[in-house]
């Protein structure tokens, strides 16, 4: 959905380092020369290498463009512009105006006026939302169109037409303007939450005397309201200009000719004449360390959080010391990472949630970001444990043990990758060169990477990761703030009390951290093996079946999709469903705390250490009708994915000090969840669908309180007792033969009691009449949330979820022609549509959106309008042709991916549904008629079971 993009504190953080190479992973690599690599001092300030692979360069008119050919997914190509413009490079009148000004960009062009663009990618199946979007934020504004079917020249053209006209040829017009203004409103509004406006007035603090501070993308509601069409052109003019673009193709296309068609369409654009200046802006530095107490109604946690601020690394300088520096950082945040992690495992944990890392949070600012989400009764204790462990590794710095864990990690997951590197996504591929546009972050490929990351690893020493944060931690330029609640009866920490609190740390007595590892092995003694005793093919499917002498079955399906992945499901019949409402809530948590628990001997600290340097995961669970596994590992780390699971079966760990740990996280998490109006819809929502079954349990103290380590440990035991009745799936680039006696080991012996179990239906279900149930609540931005649920009876078949599906489609196009553009009365709408087999047969069409109270019931009136229009005034044929096109661009585009083949077995073994090849699902999908989508229309909602959940402000 097109839309703001606010970076979060958080997204940062991951974009960063969420695979311990952050930067490494789109960044840059080492100048290699011959087989050896130049490490010497005087090769430091060495420029990095361009990615070979694709085809790059600029314009007469300064237009900068990536071409690259790529096969992820195949037959298909993605297509960017990028501009190096945001919120930042607006004046006060045009306070909002980038982010509008990406609306209108699908509010007419030159040669796709009005909805021109939508309605022509979509007759093609290219889907808005999904395929087609867009971003705004302070300093970049990026337009996507994605998975462009590339058998089709003539669109291929017009895709980059789209490209050609945002470049330059917006049309702008006066009426188009004024229609977006309400879509942009409500967009405000559904955005507006405690934890958005928190996070506004924190962003406040920590550029303090920057343009940063005046500038939240989303912009002034007054300016929205009431500029001047003539504003917005001349922000147009001004910023959306040759020298500030880049053309971003990759895909499965000819990159030559794709590079001439760029040169041919781009070249004629002029250069905007004497061009503004496009400022990079500082954030100014303080000596005393600011503080920022926020407090909001309906945030739910409390955040303590410490900024050192930094200059970043200039554009030109990121060369080979940027990129040692960025190995070094994420190092160090990998290493405190894990230590944070061990303590939340013990008795009482001193908070919910903690990380530190340095990062880049501004063209020209980047931060050491240390941040603790704490629990509401002990916020000073809890944020002083914090920091203590931060000030442990300053002053003690890291261990040689932690820190070769660590470099195992990195260089585990740059192998994936790199044995992945004729799999890359080709939006992945594009995100590394809008980088290299619009900040200079070096692109050198994944091959040349993989050979430095090798290389470079070694000679990084303790010490020297130690001299980072000693580097890092300064007295000057420290942005201190803490968010919490508005709440009566608790006592938040004071400006003076948090800064006594960073100097009381500064002379804690504090002990080297010890670094504790079991070297023993996980499985100490090998099991007895089982033995396949029966052997089939999965017709249509192209997998092989097993039969274990235990019982259970094995599914091993071949691909080539990934070159490094293989993913497992396991299921079998039961679930919590087999459970008094007295056990309810232990049962559906039970897979969760468990996988937290560790294994045999090993906690989960000492199994994470064990652990380091594969690529695995495996998690059991425990849902409402069934029990399994979920997970996934390199090729090479198979076996250890089987001996996590085989583990799990017979020596699952019931860590009571980690029990009381993680429970005591989740009832501090979850204290302060009803301040969040968000939270009590969802919550009215579940238990008026559900007709207030005491089975519904809701997600809260009472909830987390009744959890029983007792009970989960009885459940968990009795749901995988053993694996006569499990059915376990494998797909991905598995070796089947290799694979057959690891399985015989390692399944194979897991012992068989030969029982064989099924769910139980204990009657959850919609109130038998119609319910409304309209409540008010206060809040600080006022909207409506509606929530329509129709629902009844209905044969389970593949026919019937496919219109159903066809239904869902088509009301999304419906609500978002008439409530979105044509009323400007919501952001979105969100439809979805389910037909469900177990417990019961069932549909239920679900219609969900956030308005103007003063809007709300003239809108939930066009959406039953547009329901009953399905039938009563039927279907547009345009309509018709879009949603199937985009069907069958969707199948195409599923059948090579392992996520959906192992979704399909799981579908085939609990529904028996068999898989449509590309040409039976075309041909399926082409002789749906407009005649069939309005009878089925009509016959499921001329007359429905209908639950209506409306949410308003308190007057």
């Amino acid at each position: 959905m097109l839309g703001v993009l606010i970076k979060s504190n958080h997204q940062n953080r991951y974009q960063m380092i969420k695979n311990f190479i952050g930067k490494v992973s789109l960044c840059g690599t080492l100048l290699l020369a011959g087989t050896g690599m130049l490490t010497a001092q005087n090769q430091m300030d060495s420029k990095l290498p361009m990615d070979p692979n694709v085809r790059t360069g600029k314009l007469k008119n300064g237009l900068t463009y990536y071409v690259r050919h790529n096969e992820e997914p195949k037959d298909r190509a993605s297509f960017y512009i990028v501009q190096n413009v945001g919120a930042i490079l607006e004046n006060d009148n045009q306070n909002g105006l980038a982010h509008f000004l990406e609306h209108m960009a699908f509010n007419g062009t030159e040669h796709f006026p009005g909805k021109g663009v939508l309605n022509y990618l979509e007759k093609y199946g290219v889907a808005f939302g999904r395929n087609i979007n867009a971003y705004t934020n302070v300093d970049e504004t990026v337009y996507n169109l994605s998975n462009i079917p590339t058998s089709n020249e003539n669109l291929l053209d017009s895709a980059l037409l789209v490209l050609h006209d945002w470049s330059n040829y917006l049309s702008l017009e006066g009426k188009e303007i004024d229609s977006e203004r309400g879509v942009i409103h409500e967009e405000w509004r559904t955005r507006r939450s405690g934890g958005m406006r928190a996070y506004l007035e924190k962003s406040k603090v920590i550029y303090k005397g920057s343009k940063y501070a005046e500038r939240d993308v989303i912009g002034s509601l007054d300016v929205i309201d009431n500029f001047d069409h003539q504003v917005i052109r001349d922000f147009y003019h001004d910023w959306y200009r040759t020298d500030l673009q880049a053309i971003v193709i990759v895909g499965d296309i000819d990159a030559e000719k794709f590079e001439n068609k760029i040169k041919e369409m781009f070249a004629h654009i002029p250069a905007v004449e004497n061009p503004k200046e496009r400022i990079y802006y500082d954030v100014p530095g303080n000596k005393e360390p600011i503080v920022g107490i926020i407090t909001d109604p309906e945030v739910s946690s409390y955040s303590f959080e410490v900024f050192y601020k930094h200059k970043a690394t200039p554009f030109n300088e990121k060369n080979m010391k940027y990129y040692r520096n960025s190995l070094i950082e994420n190092l160090h945040s990998s290493i405190l990472g894990n230590r944070l992690n061990e303590l939340l495992q013990k008795g009482n944990a001193p908070f919910i949630n903690a990380w530190a890392a340095y990062y880049n949070k501004a063209r020209k600012l980047d931060v050491y970001h240390n941040s603790v989400t704490l629990k509401e009764d002990n916020l000073l204790g809890g944020a002083e444990t914090f920091l203590n462990e931060i000030e442990r590794a300053n002053r003690h710095g890291v261990v040689a043990t932690e820190l070769e864990r660590a470099k195992t990690e990195m260089l585990s997951s740059i192998e994936k990758q790199y044995k992945d590197r004729n799999k890359q996504h080709n939006d992945r591929l594009v995100r590394g060169y809008q980088s290299h546009f619009l900040v200079n972050e070096p692109v050198p490929g994944i091959e040349f990477e993989y050979e430095a990351i090798k290389k470079l690893l070694p000679g990084i020493s303790a010490e020297e990761v130690n001299a980072f944060t000693k580097k890092w931690m300064t007295k000057e330029n420290v942005i201190i703030t803490f968010t919490a609640p508005e709440k009566e009866n608790v006592e938040l920490p004071t400006e003076k009390q948090l800064l006594a609190l960073m100097e009381k740390v500064k002379n804690a007595e504090l002990k080297p951290y010890v670094d504790k590892v079991i070297t023993e092995p996980l499985i100490a003694e090998m099991p007895k093996a089982g033995a396949v005793k029966k052997e089939a093919e999965l017709n249509g499917f192209g997998a092989t079946e097993w039969t274990l002498a235990n019982g259970a079955k094995v599914v091993v399906k071949k691909t080539d999709f990934k070159e490094n992945e293989i993913r497992l499901q396991a299921f079998s019949k039961g679930g919590n469903s087999l459970y008094g409402v007295e056990d309810l809530a232990s049962a559906e948590m039970a897979g969760g705390f468990i996988a937290n628990f560790g294994l045999g001997k090993f906690d989960q600290t000492s199994l994470q250490k064990l652990l380091t340097g594969k690529s695995v995961r495996v998690s059991p669970y425990i849902s409402e009708l069934s029990e399994g596994f979920s997970g996934n590992s390199s090729v090479k780390d198979f076996e250890t994915m089987l001996q996590l699971v085989h583990m799990y079966f017979v020596a699952p760990r019931f860590d009571e000090e980690a029990f009381t740990a993680l429970k005591g996280r989740y009832m501090a998490y979850v204290a302060n969840m009803g301040a969040d109006v968000n939270k009590a819809f969802r919550d009215s929502v579940s238990v008026t669908t559900t007709d207030h079954n005491p089975r519904t349990i809701l997600f809260n103290t009472d909830m987390i309180a009744s959890l029983d380590l007792g009970t989960m440990k009885r459940v968990y035991q009795e749901r995988f007792v053993d694996a006569s009745d499990f059915t376990f799936v494998f797909v991905g680039n598995i070796d089947v033969e290799k694979a057959k006696p690891l399985i015989e080991t390692y399944l194979g012996s897991i012992k068989d009691i030969d029982r064989e179990e099924t769910w139980k239906d204990n009657g959850v279900d919609y109130p038998k009449k119609d319910t409304h149930n309209h409540f008010t609540r206060e809040m600080e931005t006022p909207k409506t949330t509606i929530h329509i649920d129709l629902h009844g009876d209905i044969k389970y078949s593949r026919e019937n979820k496919l219109m159903m599906s066809f239904v869902s489609s088509l009301l999304n196009k419906r609500y978002l022609e008439v409530i979105r553009e044509k009323e400007g009365g919501s952001y979105g709408v969100g439809v979805r549509g389910y037909v469900s087999k177990f417990p019961r047969e069932e549909y239920n069409l679900v219609i969900r959106f956030d308005t103007d109270p003063a809007k709300a019931d003239k809108l939930k009136g066009i959406v039953y309008d547009e329901i009953q229009g399905l039938f009563k005034n039927g279907v547009k044929e345009v309509d018709l042709v879009e949603t199937k096109k985009n069907f069958i661009k969707e199948y195409q585009e599923n059948l090579r991916k392992n996520g959906y083949w192992i979704n399909a077995i799981n579908r085939y073994y609990t529904y028996g549904e068999s898989v449509k090849s590309f040409e039976d699902y075309e041909k399926m999908i082409n002789s749906i008629t407009k005649e069939n989508v309005e009878k089925f229309a009509k016959k499921y909602f001329a007359k429905t079971g209908k639950v209506e959940v409306v949410m308003s402000p308190k007057e």
